[in-house]
């Protein structure tokens, strides 16, 4: 078993934060939307007003991982230059911050980028997250479980929709072992094990898997899978499950593969002219804005 697949009073604003604009683009760096140095944002906007926001939120198993990262630095760029606002999350990490610091901090960003995007010329009601390895496992989990948005006194319908790139929806090998050993035994082998210590429990383990809180009323997925990433994690397996699961209980999901994609090259290749894969991304934000309260039809 040892093989299970791990997932993956505030100092004023004009303190912290470094400003850029060009031509009408603003970026503001290191927005705090909590107390922690980790607990900051990066956020870019267009020019104009009314436009939908993107959340980002980087990968790194939950223990590591940055904004500033190679990876994730310019994942803003192309939002910005499609006249998308986009902030870029940071969050607090483990085994510092045991679970669920990380998704408490990713529905603190929401709640913050919901009051705060208004004056800076973007539409409150048109928010959306985007997450990437264990951050698409986080992105996944607060859009479906109301609890962590609850906790900001937000439902999931502040979300207009969550697009998760390249991680598991649930553990397959621990499922199995249940299945196969029987809860004791699994969860005396959890208990012995350190790969997952950040959750304290087998209970909270297998609760922050996000397919656990499937329901009617989720906002809409779209699940993004590289060509490489299907099989080995399960990625295919897991996301089309949760999308079969959630279409059944009358919700908007799908998922899309992404040919000649590894789990890397699928978020460094976004800001790349023509790049499919953030047309994808584009055409799901344009489409669900759309469908905002108020917006369109």
């Amino acid at each position: 078993m040892t093989g299970w697949i791990r997932s993956f009073a505030l100092v004023p604003l004009m303190l912290l934060a470094t400003t850029s604009s060009l031509s009408g683009q603003t970026a503001e760096r290191d927005l705090p939307y909590g107390s922690d140095p980790k607990q900051r944002l990066d956020l870019s906007v267009p020019a104009g007003r009314g436009f939908a926001t993107v959340l980002f939120v980087h990968g790194g198993s939950l223990t590591g991982g940055d904004k500033a990262d190679d990876d994730y630095g310019a994942v803003c760029a192309p939002f910005v230059a499609a006249g998308i606002g986009c902030a870029n999350v940071n969050y607090r990490l483990a085994p510092g911050h045991p679970w669920s610091a990380q998704a408490e901090d990713v529905a603190a960003a929401v709640a913050w980028v919901q009051a705060n995007i208004r004056v800076r010329g973007g539409d409150p009601r048109k928010l959306f997250l985007v997450g990437h390895s264990s951050g698409a496992m986080l992105v996944a989990l607060v859009g479906a479980d109301t609890a962590y948005l609850g906790q900001r006194r937000l439902a999931t319908s502040a979300l207009r929709g969550v697009v998760p790139m390249g991680s598991i929806m649930w553990d397959v090998e621990l499922e199995e072992a249940l299945a196969r050993y029987g809860r004791r035994r699994v969860e005396d082998a959890f208990a012995r094990g350190s790969d997952h210590a950040i959750f304290g429990s087998l209970d909270a383990y297998l609760d922050h898997w996000p397919i656990r809180h499937l329901r009617p009323g989720l906002p809409p997925y779209l699940f993004l899978i590289a060509e490489a990433e299907q099989e080995h994690p399960p990625v295919l397996r897991t996301d089309s499950a949760f999308v079969a699961r959630a279409r059944a209980l009358g919700n908007n999901a799908a998922y899309r593969t992404l040919p000649g994609r590894t789990h890397y090259s699928a978020v460094r290749q976004l800001g790349q002219p023509a790049d499919a894969t953030f047309a994808l991304i584009r055409e799901f934000v344009r489409q669900f804005s759309e469908d905002a309260p108020g917006v369109g039809h």
